[in-house]
């Protein structure tokens, strides 16, 4: 068990993206006692540009965090605490974190924005063009690499599908199967009625130079790629919400909440990654604002007198 801390506030929020420090934001602004707490480990820490977000469209992820921080220096009840939390638990009147350093918060709420990482195929180079020409999301990255001659890295259905979808920024789209077997035959069909070529055998090396992919190596062959995606293995980056005993979809491991962000335990509320649907950081902040609206919420409930 925790022990009891004399770090008092209103909300911890745990997760320093996008999420996050929108939550903080809100809060922020709504007077509450807060305390971000992050590791400063971004799942977008290859790329270079963080597309698909109005008015900041195409800043870099690093440039994106330190301005969000500066807005939130103005905010002297909004404190930032710079690594991970370890442990936590659900009190009777809050809620208790306890960091890896052995210090001990505690709070009344708490928000759970910890995101997801990816896992890369174990692929010789594909660091050294991952974020550049190697990418998760076409929303995020297609239109830079639109007319190229682009590329998929997979055999599942969800492989095949991203590969479909690129048909809308390149008519010259190759499905890597990285697999000794090919698609399954449905999926197979309606690639070739599409015009995806789809290229069998394993991935052995990727070529070109600063970050610029030039053709994809295969155990049969070189083909010319410039842009490729995949759909990642993710990892939760925390075990917290299991930890705290939230309902997570067996399949993904992603907390399931409500439309506003709230859990099935009573003032954990939940934005971000760590949820279902689509991962882009825009919606990610607008989880976050819409975390820190619920969690604003909860608290003036609890201290608004019933007036009977």
């Amino acid at each position: 068990m925790i022990r009891t801390s004399d770090y008092e506030y209103d909300v911890i929020i745990i997760g320093g993206g996008p999420a996050g420090l929108s939550a903080a934001l809100l809060l922020g602004r709504c007077l509450r006692r807060v305390l971000v707490c992050d590791a400063g480990h971004p799942r977008n820490a290859a790329s270079h540009a963080m597309h698909g977000f109005l008015g900041l469209d195409g800043i870099n992820p690093a440039v994106f965090l330190d301005q969000a921080r500066s807005d939130l220096g103005k905010y002297p009840d909004v404190v930032f605490c710079h690594t991970s939390i370890a442990h936590v638990e659900k009190r009777h009147m809050g809620f208790g974190a306890r960091a890896a350093d052995g210090k001990v918060y505690a709070a009344r709420s708490l928000v759970l924005a910890t995101g997801v990482r990816d896992t890369l195929p174990e692929i010789p180079g594909f660091k050294d063009f991952f974020g550049t020409s190697i990418h998760t999301c076409p929303y995020c990255d297609g239109w830079e690499h639109r007319g190229r001659k682009l590329g998929v890295l997979g055999n599942d259905h969800a492989a095949a599908e991203l590969a479909l979808e690129l048909l809308i920024w390149s008519q010259e789209v190759s499905l890597f199967a990285n697999s000794a077997g090919a698609p399954d035959h449905g999926s197979g069909a309606r690639l070739r009625a599409n015009g995806v070529r789809m290229v069998p055998g394993m991935v052995t090396s990727l070529a070109g130079q600063e970050g610029r992919l030039r053709e994809v190596v295969t155990s049969d062959g070189s083909y010319p790629c410039q842009g490729l995606f995949f759909s990642p293995k993710q990892r939760h980056q925390s075990a917290l919400a299991v930890e705290l005993g939230c309902e997570v979809n067996p399949e993904d491991g992603a907390v399931t909440c409500g439309l506003e962000g709230e859990s099935r335990i009573d003032g954990l509320f939940v934005a971000g990654n760590v949820t279902e649907g689509v991962q882009l950081a825009l919606i990610a902040a607008s989880e976050g604002i819409r975390a820190g609206v619920s969690a604003n919420e909860w608290l003036m409930e609890k201290d608004l007198k019933a007036g009977y």
